[in-house]
């Protein structure tokens, strides 16, 4: 073990302290480096959802990466090819030096440390511990009257969501519903991305948007939300996307 590999492990310590497991420390002493991992090296997912881990090459690597799971040592994929015959694992390549491994629904079994390996002359190895988590107990504004879900797809080069709002009041037409991307409120006024449309019918409020022209910039924690009731759903964009929602 050099100093360089010394100095990174302790700087794994300091960002996480103690807080972290002795599996999650184990985890990330497998890497090796000549510089810290500069994406996620620890990941939450809850159970259902997608789970997206990053590995950022070197920008001077000009060399393929796999992904392996240390659990049972399987390498899931190599390149942009998938190895793997559980169709739940994908690869993608986000950018130019930022590979994404793309678990479509994460499973508890799932949780374990991941190695992305370059095969550069160094050999580089980036650890990532991904954690499976228990979905949240019901609040209590899952127990009102009014309920809300978010569902997507693709259609064409389109993505389109829809935010059904269901209230036990069939003769409830204040509903009013607020879409938002990764916190902040979307500009419908933008009809050259966004088209946005309603439909009413006794107690039951569908609006389905349609994002235009949807690329990799679209991607982002979607969400549409009445009163205390919001649902949201994840975008991941590649040449398939898979979308999983999930209700808070």
């Amino acid at each position: 073990m050099n100093f360089k590999t010394i100095f990174l492990i302790f700087g794994v310590v300091f960002r996480f302290g103690h807080g972290a497991s002795e599996e999650v420390m184990a985890c990330l002493r497998q890497e090796r480096s000549r510089v810290e991992n500069p994406s996620q090296t620890i990941v939450n997912v809850v159970a259902e959802n997608p789970a997206y881990l990053h590995c950022s090459v070197p920008p001077d690597a000009e060399h393929e990466i796999a992904w392996t799971r240390v659990s049972d040592g399987a390498i899931l994929t190599a390149g942009n090819r998938t190895f793997t015959r559980d169709p739940r694992w994908q690869v993608s390549k986000k950018s130019a030096n930022i590979w994404v491994l793309n678990l479509r629904r994460a499973e508890h079994q799932d949780s374990g440390c991941y190695l992305c390996e370059i095969n550069d002359k160094h050999n580089t190895v980036y650890a990532v511990y991904l954690k499976v988590l228990d979905p949240p107990l019901p609040s209590p504004a899952s127990l009102q009257k009014k309920s809300t879900r978010l569902m997507a797809n693709m259609s064409g080069d389109e993505v389109v969501l829809n935010c059904t709002v269901t209230s036990t009041d069939k003769t409830d037409d204040d509903i009013d519903v607020v879409w938002t991307r990764d916190g902040t409120t979307i500009n419908f006024n933008n009809t050259e991305k966004y088209i946005l449309k309603v439909k009413r019918d006794a107690g039951v409020v569908i609006e389905t948007m349609r994002i235009r022209k949807a690329t990799m910039e679209d991607d982002g924690n979607y969400a549409c939300e009445h009163s205390q009731q919001k649902a949201s759903q994840i975008v991941h964009i590649n040449i398939t996307v898979i979308l999983t929602a999930s209700i808070l």
